[in-house]
């Protein structure tokens, strides 16, 4: 099991949010807040993630509010993605930080 602390992505795509230039975006291991909130999306086992909950997902475990993530580029948002699933799988394989 690999341990987690936090994963930082670099926006391929940089996005402005209130005068100021989001560059990257902080992944952290889930707490139980973060948890309650991924919960309350409606996962269900053996079905796609649906854009809206992988949003809110990245929501949950990032820096970054749901309105913000909304106007990221498609790639940095499939990135995130695919970034969040080891964060919610604990015998999942870190990712190594975007640069």
């Amino acid at each position: 099991m690999t341990e987690w602390k936090t994963h930082v992505h670099k926006l391929r795509h940089p996005i402005q949010h209130d005068g100021k230039v989001i560059a990257a975006v902080t992944l952290r291991e889930p707490d139980v807040e973060a948890l309650e909130q991924i919960d309350a999306i409606g996962l269900d086992a053996g079905t796609p993630v649906r854009v809206g909950q992988l949003r809110a997902i990245i929501a949950a475990l990032s820096d970054v509010p749901a309105d913000v993530i909304g106007k990221l580029h498609r790639q940095d948002f499939q990135d995130l993605g695919a970034a969040c699933l080891p964060l919610l799988d604990p015998t999942a394989e870190m990712p190594s930080s975007s640069s």
